[in-house]
């Protein structure tokens, strides 16, 4: 019962011995999980049957013990990302510094693309254990375009096989243009991303369908897609933006004819359908919340986190992520998976959806493109994110030194305490290797104390605070003042900032030895000191970013830390900013 016990305390009244509805839902809600989500069903309608009432020990043992895998998970910070609600904020953050970027201009071929809201900007995220976090236009409903390509291609590859679709479609980047009308010397699409590809991939589903309309095999498509989203909302489609595309469709149209007389039509298919089939899947119609539970499904193997259904097998969802890791960003794919190294798939309505296999999908959603076709918010979202996490597929290379980025997978909290307790013991027993790190630590705490060229008595004091928190003992009376002191002499000595240009050469050379963990905390030590008066003085600032930029911190990730360190010390972090 000693787990229970630890359960309950963490959602009990003041006085202990009861608890409430109120603070269970708040509790659960604190981990990112919804109180509508299938595997809490039974505890939550248990908790509306209790109403208000005051819900004893006894009683929570009652009310969970159906579905206690779940709740354990879920109080414990067990889920995928554990530190739900750090997260959250580090993606406000994100989504709050790109929302002032206005540049790029709306999709101007159709008057529903045209005359989109340009200002809209939403995120949804969703991740492999249903933790959903949404921001911003999330329910705006928008045609996805492009966006359904990826879909369609992996339901004609559950439909028809991989080998009766790759005799008409190919998987090579093309590099060029989504609309363009060259093909693969056999006469084959370049791949089911680019708009010869995709329309290809819908005469190979509209082939065998010989009773079915265009409309009618849109329908079952549209299941698909509400089966990945988890049934969240429905799934529209636009008649309006059906018969904008179908008389605009000039291009399509050459595409689709110089297909039929190269490498033929899959099956004899009537051209006309397969382009309405093409045209139809574009102007379905869903919204960025719904596109990131279908992002989360793919990323968790084709089984949708939010209803625990099998909508894509694993082999379908695995060709549909490598088509789109090599062309779903238009002729951009290359660049963008250098940079980002996801596999993602934008829409010219401003939808990107993206997946971090294993963990996550996300959506997107802001009109404005670029000259690729991309939206610019979007991208830049995308950007940023890999800056600031380890997204990037080749992160895991960087051995401990990826630029001091987050792993949201795994608990900060924990992983510092971890880290500050081997920290300790190696540096009581003389390890070279603990003392250099703390000797670097000291000296970036002591040169921020002297940026301003004073020694002033609260950054003392914050000084042995850290120093007392890191290495879990005090100094000795006197010594951090004696040794600033003497750095303090140094440099009156010198007539420069001599002392300090060093410690950055030093840093420079040390930092490929200094794992990521390390860095972080010389950093934060360093931070700590700077705040000690309440506000980062602009010789403190230069000197903080020095020595992130001497220490292979990203700019972002500073950005973060000062962010989340004003979370966590509001009196000292307000006035920083000011």
């Amino acid at each position: 019962m000693d787990r229970l016990r630890k359960m309950f305390a963490l959602v009990a009244d003041d006085n202990g011995a009861t608890t409430s509805a109120a603070r269970i839902q708040q509790h659960i809600l604190g981990s990112g999980i919804q109180l509508d989500d299938f595997r809490l069903r039974t505890t939550m309608e248990r908790l509306r049957f209790l109403g208000e009432s005051p819900i004893s020990f006894e009683a929570f043992v009652a009310l969970v013990s159906d579905e206690l895998m779940m709740v354990n998970r879920t109080f414990n910070r067990e889920l995928v990302i554990p530190d739900w609600q750090e997260f959250c904020h580090d993606i406000e953050l994100v989504f709050n510094r790109i929302a002032d970027d206005c540049s790029g201009n709306n999709a101007n071929y159709i008057p529903i693309l045209r005359d989109a809201d340009p200002n809209k900007w939403g995120v949804a995220l969703c991740s492999v254990d249903g933790q959903r976090l949404e921001i911003g236009d999330v329910d705006t409903y928008h045609s996805i375009q492009s966006v359904s390509k990826p879909i369609t291609y992996a339901f004609a590859i559950e439909q028809e096989g991989t080998d009766f679709v790759h005799q008409f479609v190919g998987v090579e980047p093309s590099g060029r243009p989504f609309n363009s009308l060259e093909l693969l010397p056999d006469s084959r699409p370049f791949n089911p991303c680019v708009n010869a590809g995709a329309i290809m991939t819908a005469g190979v589903v509209a082939s065998s369908r010989t009773e079915q309309s265009a409309r009618e095999i849109t329908e079952e498509i549209m299941k698909l897609w509400a089966a990945l989203s988890g049934d969240l909302a429905p799934v529209r489609f636009s008649e309006e933006t059906m018969l904008s595309e179908r008389d605009t469709a000039d291009n399509n149209f050459a595409i689709a004819y110089l297909l039929k007389g190269g490498r033929g039509l899959p099956r004899g298919v009537d051209l006309h359908k397969m382009l309405d089939l093409y045209l139809s899947c574009c102007s379905i119609e869903m919204t960025a919340s719904l596109l990131s539970v279908a992002a989360a499904t793919l990323a968790n193997g084709g089984v949708c986190p939010i209803t625990g259904q099998q909508a894509l097998s694993t082999e379908a969802v695995k060709k549909s992520l490598s088509v789109m890791q090599a062309a779903g960003m238009y002729d951009n794919a290359g660049v963008f998976t250098l940079e980002v190294g996801l596999p993602a798939k934008s829409g010219v309505s401003g939808a990107v959806l993206t997946v971090v296999p294993n963990l996550m999908g996300f959506a997107t959603f802001s009109p404005r493109l670029d000259s690729y076709g991309n939206s610019v918010r979007g991208v830049e979202f995308c950007r940023q994110l890999v800056e600031l996490f380890t997204f990037h597929i080749y992160d895991s290379l960087s051995g401990g030194r990826s630029g001091c980025k987050r792993d949201p997978r795994a608990s900060q909290h924990n992983r510092k305490q971890r880290d500050l307790s081997d920290l300790r013991w190696a540096v009581s027993h003389g390890d070279r290797y603990a003392l250099k790190v703390r000797d670097l630590l000291l000296e970036c705490m002591i040169a921020i104390t002297l940026a301003d060229g004073e020694i002033e008595e609260p950054e003392i004091i914050i000084m042995a605070e850290t120093y007392t928190e890191i290495m879990g003992h005090q100094p000795q009376q006197g010594e951090l003042q004696a040794m600033a002191e003497s750095r303090q002499s140094e440099i009156e000595a010198g007539g420069s900032s001599g002392p300090f240009e060093q410690l950055l050469q030093r840093l420079s050379l040390e930092q490929v030895q200094l794992d990521d963990n390390v860095r972080e905390l010389i950093l934060e030590a360093a931070f700590r000191v700077a705040c000690a008066d309440g506000i980062i003085e602009p010789e403190e600032d230069h000197q903080l970013r020095g020595i992130a930029n001497a220490l292979g911190i990203s700019e972002g990730v500073l950005e973060l830390e000062i962010a989340r360190f004003q979370r966590q010390h509001p009196s000292r972090g307000a006035a920083a900013t000011d």
